[in-house]
């Protein structure tokens, strides 16, 4: 049963998280150091992609880690509001609770016209924080993903689609299944328009050796 208190706690953790998910990085970076919105530029992805191509390594490389403190600020942060003692499961639920209003206010950003986005690198943070294991087993993915194909966008797509199959396989829990499949469908969600590039053949790819800036 879950009481009332636990339910306004619960809230409390849903609406701090967005608010700390609406704080988007690249947006944040590309006026402070380049005087310009990163949503302008590219295209148009206020994301660590898009400032890698457009600004360069440095930018997108604070991008990501602003991205992913957010979203382990968020997960500290509730915990702190339930202050007790979870069983694996339960600790997951709350970190994917967290990670999941983190993420929809990184795609959704309140503080700038809900523009933001794709929510890769927050969603990163939060598999990290769940299961290294699983996170590491990720990043291999998409770095071999990316380095075949050039695309960052595959990369993205193919580890949302293996994140529900590892959480299914590490801890057979229909219900945190669930909430991956969720998460794996948001992010293919925001990458349906390169994923429509990828079928035409005609998505961008990137270059690391080269700086825009």
């Amino acid at each position: 049963m879950i009481f009332p208190q636990t339910i306004i706690k619960l809230v409390a953790i849903a609406l701090i998280s967005y608010l700390l998910g609406s704080i988007n990085f690249s947006i944040i970076l590309s006026r402070l150091f380049q005087k310009e919105d990163i949503r302008d530029s590219g295209s148009g992805n206020a994301g660590s992609t898009n400032m890698l191509r457009t600004y360069g390594k440095g930018l997108a490389a604070l991008t990501i880690i602003g991205d992913i403190a957010k979203v382990a600020l968020a997960i500290g942060i509730a915990f702190l509001i339930l202050g007790t003692e979870f069983n694996s499961e339960e600790q997951i639920f709350i970190k994917s609770l967290a990670g999941f209003f983190c993420v929809l206010g990184h795609i959704y950003p309140l503080y700038f016209k809900f523009k933001g986005g794709k929510g890769v690198a927050t969603c990163a943070g939060m598999v990290l924080l769940i299961d290294w294991r699983i996170c590491l087993i990720l990043f291999v993915i998409f770095c071999i993903t990316v380095a075949v194909s050039k695309m960052v966008s595959l990369g993205s797509v193919t580890i949302a689609f293996v994140y529900p199959i590892l959480i299914a396989v590490f801890y057979k829990s229909p219900a945190l299944t669930i909430i991956a499949i969720i998460f794996a469908l948001i992010v293919i969600f925001k990458h349906k328009s390169n994923i429509k590039k990828i079928l035409n053949d005609t998505e961008s790819k990137i270059n690391f050796k080269k700086n825009t800036h």
